[in-house]
């Protein structure tokens, strides 16, 4: 099944996020989990903070929280937001794609498929998607503290190269 990329990722970076909604998402984490670049998702995320879904906190604790409800969350409204319009299909993706016109005679066919495919996505909400995930079997993230961060910072580091260093060569 395919579907335009910003709503597949912003439908799950607000997946992600209504996961632990005490907690603010990195951007960096949140790419990670969603399989894309932070570029692109920090794009999708500004785009939804300002149609207010989420709100922002720059610094080391900062990141995106979901301010709304999953429950009020409509993935019509996501979609509008996030594509020009919302493309789903089965199968894959192909240079060849057809591009019907109201004159060809299966037209009406595909047209009442893509309405009943519109009104089920307007009435699907986020809280809908966390329940097909399963996502009550999913152990919680740990919470990011000060002394997570130091530990990864420590285990980051490169180790120094052993003997003569770059100044002692001269």
């Amino acid at each position: 099944m395919l579907l335009g990329t910003r709503l597949g990722y912003g439908v799950r970076a607000l997946y992600e996020l209504a996961l632990s909604p005490e907690r603010r998402g990195a951007v960096r984490d949140l790419a990670q989990q969603c399989g894309t670049t932070e570029a692109v998702l920090r794009r999708i995320l500004l785009d939804l903070r300002a149609a207010g879904y989420l709100e922002a906190q720059k610094g080391r604790m900062g990141g995106f929280r979901l301010i709304k409800d999953p429950q009020a969350i409509k993935i019509a409204d996501v979609a509008k937001v996030l594509e020009r319009e919302p493309a789903l299909a089965l199968g894959g993706l192909r240079r060849d794609a057809l591009r019907l016109e109201p004159d060809c005679p299966t037209f009406p066919f595909w047209q009442a498929l893509e309405e009943k495919f519109l009104g089920e996505l307007a009435q699907a909400t986020l809280a809908d998607v966390i329940a097909l995930a399963g996502a009550a079997e999913r152990p919680p993230a740990p919470p990011r503290g000060q002394a997570q961060a130091k530990r990864a910072r420590r285990t980051a580091r490169k180790p120094r190269a052993k003997g003569r260093t770059r100044r002692s060569r001269r």
